[in-house]
């Protein structure tokens, strides 16, 4: 009887011990810290250049996303860097006319690495700044400060204008969400 106690135990502590591990993955981002690769998406004729800030998330959902938000920019005539938040890409966008931030929606929240980003990320003049997330909870789409506060939780100070947000679920159509997101970005 002491050692089946002993077993049960045992299974009990490393099961807790998984729990809180893949908790602290998730809550701590660490994904979103080895996001440090870049990868252009060159356009012939290009109107202007996009740059695409983006977290990957543990399944690697919110990069796909940013992929596919990537190429309908690309679609619509801009030459697209697709940029790991860690990068050093991601630390100058004085040079782009669009830079994209996205990545994955952690129990209501944006990733910490986006939000950090987004939190030291000045506006240089002219360049217009959006925000994706991608999560597996669907919302209201039409509230838009539910939207603003899963997606891009910024400080009362923050300097930035947001020229498009939203959120994409797992549940959605993404190639249509991504196209309607680029659509309103570039109204």
């Amino acid at each position: 009887m002491n050692k089946i106690l002993k077993i049960i135990l045992m299974v009990f502590a490393v099961f807790f011990i998984a729990v809180f591990a893949a908790f602290s993955l998730v809550i701590y981002d660490v994904a979103g810290s080895l996001a440090t690769d870049t990868q252009s998406l060159p356009n012939g004729a290009a109107i202007g250049k996009a740059l695409i800030v983006y977290s990957p998330g543990l399944t690697g959902g919110a990069k796909d996303v940013a992929t596919k938000i990537g190429y309908n920019l690309q679609d619509s005539g801009y030459d697209v860097t697709l940029a790991g938040v860690k990068s050093s890409t991601a630390t100058d966008i004085a040079n782009y006319d669009l830079v994209v931030v996205g990545g994955p929606i952690y129990a209501g929240k944006p990733a910490s690495t986006i939000q950090a980003y987004l939190n030291s990320l000045t506006q240089p003049a002219g360049v217009e700044v959006s925000v994706f997330g991608y999560g597996s909870v669907q919302i209201d789409n039409t509230d838009q400060t539910a939207v603003m506060d899963d997606v891009a939780n910024l400080s009362d100070d923050s300097n930035l204008i947001l020229t498009a947000v939203a959120k994409i679920t797992n549940s959605d159509d993404v190639d249509a969400k991504c196209q309607q997101f680029v659509t309103n970005l570039l109204k």
